[in-house]
């Protein structure tokens, strides 16, 4: 009879509902849940511990809280106080319920607009600023958020100015070569500069502040005090006007011309974008005609009939026309002052001419 009561005791556990413990007795140890779970979903029959990998429950639908990312990795009890389910009671839409506002109200309530449940720390700062009134570019991109924000204190954000001399007050300050205080220069530093560099492509209106100088060409890449002086901005040179090259130039202009009767006005000859190359228009009218009649399109470059450096004066004829000057000699011997020479050429055939 022993046997038979024990069977019927098996019997009955066997046919025992799948039914939570809350729906049976009202023991839970997780406390009073607002859906039916059954111990299997999550214990087996091994033992409470471990639980089972995954969980035959699903927390989004059951909480309308999904674990995603990190949240998947964590123990219960890290979120439940006690493995009481239903403690702590916390909202299910927002991270603030768990999280402390470590910007203290600064920034925006909702921590997935920045933050995602995989890594906290991922943060696409780029992306967030070009939503604030101060998008970063060039060298901003570059500098630690405390450059910045000197008072973050675990992230906790206090909003800047956007002028540029809010923080850069102390570079316009010691600004060289020109003061810039003493100047008198607006503060609203983008005006000259840009984001990239304070000495990168400065936009400054030269125009306007010195009078009608333009800077053009190689003007546009040299150093402010190859032209003025450091401090004061003061120029070194003075010219008329734009056309006053001499008067800054007049060192180049006797190293390489003095004694020619070249004229001082550069620009007759060169250009703003390099001394190389320069082209004497007046070279025709002035000494010979190189540019018209038959010499035209015989020459390569100065130094063609101008053989020693740097003195134009000085020239010869011989390296285009050869001549056998034993032929030259007879055929000039009626020339009472011919000599086989360039400047004696020169004097009867100014004009480049035979005749």
């Amino acid at each position: 009879m022993r046997h038979i009561r024990i069977t019927g005791v098996i019997a009955v556990l066997a046919i025992w509902p799948a039914v939570s413990v809350a729906q049976r007795d009202g023991l839970n140890p997780h406390g009073v849940l607002s859906v039916t779970v059954g111990c299997d979903a999550c214990h087996t029959t091994d033992g409470w511990s471990p639980t089972k990998t995954p969980l035959d429950f699903d927390h989004g639908a059951a909480t309308d809280f999904p674990l995603t990312g990190r949240h998947e990795d964590v123990r219960c009890a890290t979120c439940h106080l006690d493995l009481i389910f239903s403690e702590p009671k916390i909202a299910t839409a927002g991270c603030t319920g768990c999280h402390v506002d470590v910007h203290l109200g600064r920034l925006s309530p909702d921590c997935t607009s920045c933050h995602n449940t995989t890594l906290f720390a991922a943060v696409p700062g780029l992306q967030i600023h070009a939503k604030t009134s101060f998008p970063l570019s060039g060298s901003h991109i570059q500098v630690s958020c405390e450059s910045c924000h000197p008072d973050d204190r675990g992230g906790a954000y206090t909003t800047q100015q956007t002028e540029c001399i809010s923080c850069h007050a102390t570079d316009y300050a010691a600004a060289e070569p020109v003061d810039h205080v003493a100047a008198g220069f607006p503060t609203q530093c983008e005006q000259c500069h840009n984001a990239l560099a304070w000495t990168f492509n400065v936009a400054f209106d030269h125009v306007t502040v010195s009078g009608g100088y333009a800077l053009l060409g190689r003007h546009m890449q040299i150093r402010c005090s190859s032209c003025h002086i450091a401090g004061t901005g003061d120029p070194i040179f003075n010219p008329s006007n734009q056309d006053d090259c001499i008067a800054c130039h007049q060192s180049d202009y006797e190293r390489e011309h003095s004694g020619t009767g070249f004229p001082t006005t550069c620009g007759s000859c060169h250009t703003n974008d390099s001394w190389q190359g320069a082209t004497f228009a007046d070279h025709d009218a002035r000494a010979f005609p190189i540019f018209s009649g038959a010499h035209r399109g015989k020459w390569d470059s100065c130094q063609t009939c101008h053989t020693i450096p740097n003195d134009f004066r000085a020239f010869t004829c011989f390296n285009c026309h050869e001549h056998d000057q034993v032929e030259m000699d007879d055929k000039h011997k009626e020339e009472p002052d011919y000599v086989y020479q360039s400047n004696a050429c020169y004097s009867c055939h100014p004009n480049g001419k035979s005749d």
